[in-house]
C-alpha cells in the first residue's frame, strides 16, 4: 500500500494521520517514536473502546516504509477545534458543554487500567533537565501533598481531541490514558489551552478564542466537580514540570519553564510566611 494514495487528514508531533483506500484511519508515526510507544498506545485505545468509552473502534497495528502504524475506525464529522475555527463566538458555550464532558469522564473509575499518573508524573518530573535537582526535588515534594485517587484521565483533553458528529462527541488520542486524580486532567487541559503555540495545531489555532474558552472551562469545571479552582491550580506545577520533557516547541517550553519558576517562587514565599507565623506563635 503506497501512503502517496493516502488522503491527509491530520498532522501533530508524533504522527501524521490519514485515511487509507479502506475508508480506515491510519496514525503513522515518525521514525523517531518507538514501537513500545505505538503498542502502549494501541493498548489504551484497545482499552477505551473495551469499556464503552467515546473511543473510535481499534482496527489492528501495521508498519509502512518501516514507520509504526496504527489503524482506526473513522470517526465522521469535525473536531470542536475546527468548529471553533469556523465560529469562534460559539467558544463560550462550546467551553461548558467541553468543561460538562470532561467532568463525567473523570468520574469514571480506571483501577483496571495499567498505568499510573503518579508514577508517571514522578518519571517525568525527574527527567526535566530543564529543572535544578533542587526544583525537581520541590516540584515532587510539593506534588506528594497533592491527592492521589483511581478515576480516569484522559491526559490530552483538548478541543482537537473531540470530534462532533450527529451522534455527539468522540474522544480521540488515548496514549496519555492513566488512572489517578480528576484535577491533573483538568489542569493539563488548562495547561494545553493556555500554553500552546504550534501554528495550526490543537491549541495555537484557536488563539481567537482561547481566552473565553479557558476561562469559561476552568470555571464550569470547578462548578460541576465540586472542586475549588484553586484546587484546580494547584496541580498546575506538576503538570507544567512534567511537560517540559516533551517534543513540544522551544518558545511553549521557555513559557512553561517561566510558571513552573513562578509557581516555585511563589510556594517559597508561602512557606516562609507559614514559617514566620508559626515562629511568632511561639513566642507568645
Amino acid at each position: 500500500m503506497e501512503v502517496r494514495e493516502w488522503s491527509r487528514v491530520g498532522d501533530g508531533g508524533t504522527a501524521e494521520i490519514f485515511t487509507d483506500d479502506q475508508g480506515r484511519i491510519v496514525k503513522l508515526f515518525r521514525e523517531w517514536f518507538g514501537k513500545e510507544s505505538v503498542d502502549n498506545e494501541y493498548r489504551k485505545s484497545e482499552w477505551a473502546y473495551a469499556q464503552g468509552l467515546p473511543a473510535a473502534k481499534p482496527l489492528g497495528r501495521a508498519r509502512y516504509g518501516g514507520r509504526e502504524a496504527i489503524l482506526l475506525a473513522r470517526i465522521e464529522g469535525e473536531s470542536l477545534l475546527q468548529r471553533l475555527q469556523r465560529e469562534p463566538e460559539t467558544a463560550e458555550a462550546a467551553a461548558g458543554e467541553f468543561a460538562a464532558y470532561h467532568v463525567r469522564l473523570n468520574a469514571l473509575g480506571a483501577d483496571n487500567l495499567d498505568d499510573s499518573q503518579r508514577e508517571r508524573l514522578i518519571e517525568r518530573i525527574g527527567r526535566a533537565e530543564l529543572l535544578s535537582e533542587d526544583e525537581r526535588r520541590t516540584v515532587l515534594a510539593e506534588l506528594r501533598r497533592l491527592p492521589d485517587d483511581g478515576r480516569l484521565c484522559h491526559g490530552d483533553f483538548h478541543p482537537g481531541n473531540v470530534m462532533e458528529n450527529e451522534e455527539g462527541w468522540r474522544v480521540i488520542d488515548w496514549i496519555d490514558a492513566c488512572c489517578g486524580h480528576p484535577l491533573y486532567d483538568a489542569a493539563r487541559t488548562l495547561l494545553l489551552l493556555g500554553f500552546g503555540t504550534e501554528a495550526g495545531g490543537p491549541r495555537g489555532s484557536m488563539a481567537h478564542a482561547a481566552e473565553i474558552f479557558r476561562g469559561v472551562y476552568l470555571k464550569s469545571y470547578a462548578e460541576q466537580s465540586g472542586f475549588s479552582e484553586a484546587e484546580i491550580e494547584r496541580w498546575m506545577l506538576p503538570v507544567a514540570a512534567a511537560r517540559l520533557i516533551e517534543p513540544i516547541p522551544e518558545a511553549e517550553k521557555v513559557k512553561l519553564l517561566g510558571l513552573v519558576r513562578h509557581r516555585l517562587e511563589r510556594l517559597s514565599g508561602e512557606e516562609r510566611e507559614d514559617g514566620s507565623a508559626e515562629q511568632e506563635e511561639s513566642n507568645e
